[in-house]
This record gives structure tokens, C-alpha cells and sequence, in this order.
């Protein structure tokens, strides 16, 4: 792995209705927050985003300013060369650790890397397993 990271991403539950992605996408472009990574799940009548950014203070700033609860979760992050298996490698690990994902997604640039994230039932013990 090039690099593991404790970080914190940001949990936004909204109304899953035409227009909810562009307003919290449109208020972290507003805001200057760039996104690394970001995943967006219907749960019934919501839908559940899950955002890393460069900057989560500016972030939760500016969508509370735009009427949206944000919640904080820990997690991990980690950079890895982009090839067949690698993520497969990461859930072994982590198996054999006896830590259980509780979710991931990733997001890949096309040039090489992956930034994968990990919600884990320990996530101190899967980051000395990553490192």
C-alpha cells in the first residue's frame, strides 16, 4: 500500500428527490471543498451520502448553512496502485484480523492509484493492519 490514513468522512441523510445530489455537490463546488472520495445510497424515501474532502470543517460548515445534517464517522483510507485483486487483498487482510467491514467504496483517477475507504467494526486495528 502507498499510504493508510485514520480520516473522517461526512454522513449526509436527505429527502431522495430530484435535485438532492447537484444542492450538496453544488454547496461543497460553492464552497471550495474539493472532493477525494464520495458515495450516494438510497436508503427508502432518503438517500445517504458518504463524503471525504480536503477540508471537512469548511465542508460541514457550508452544508449545515445549506439545512443539511452531517454526521462525522471515522474511517480508513488507503491509497493503493490500481490493479486486479488489490482490493480483494485489503478484505483478506482484514478477514484474518477478524475485522469486519461495515461498509467501503473507492474512487479511482485512471492514472494508477485507487483511494479505497473502509467503515470497520475496529478501525485502530485495521489501520495497523493496512500500515
Amino acid at each position: 500500500m502507498l499510504k493508510v490514513t485514520k480520516e473522517t468522512e461526512l454522513e449526509i441523510n436527505a429527502p431522495r428527490i430530484i435535485g438532492t445530489a447537484g444542492r450538496i455537490l453544488g454547496t461543497l463546488a460553492n464552497a471550495g471543498v474539493n472532493l477525494r472520495a464520495f458515495c450516494a445510497r438510497p436508503e427508502g424515501k432518503n438517500i445517504t451520502f458518504l463524503l471525504v474532502t480536503n477540508d471537512n470543517d469548511k465542508a460541514e460548515k457550508s452544508l449545515k448553512a445549506a439545512g443539511f445534517n452531517v454526521k462525522r464517522n471515522e474511517v480508513i483510507s488507503t491509497l493503493v496502485r490500481e490493479r486486479i485483486g488489490v482490493a480483494s487483498e485489503i478484505a483478506l487482510l482484514l478477514e484474518n484480523a477478524v475485522v469486519q467491514i461495515e461498509y467501503c467504496y473507492g474512487s479511482s483517477s485512471g492514472k494508477g492509484e485507487v483511494l479505497l475507504i473502509f467503515k470497520t467494526s475496529d478501525n485502530n486495528k485495521a489501520f495497523e493492519v493496512l500500515s
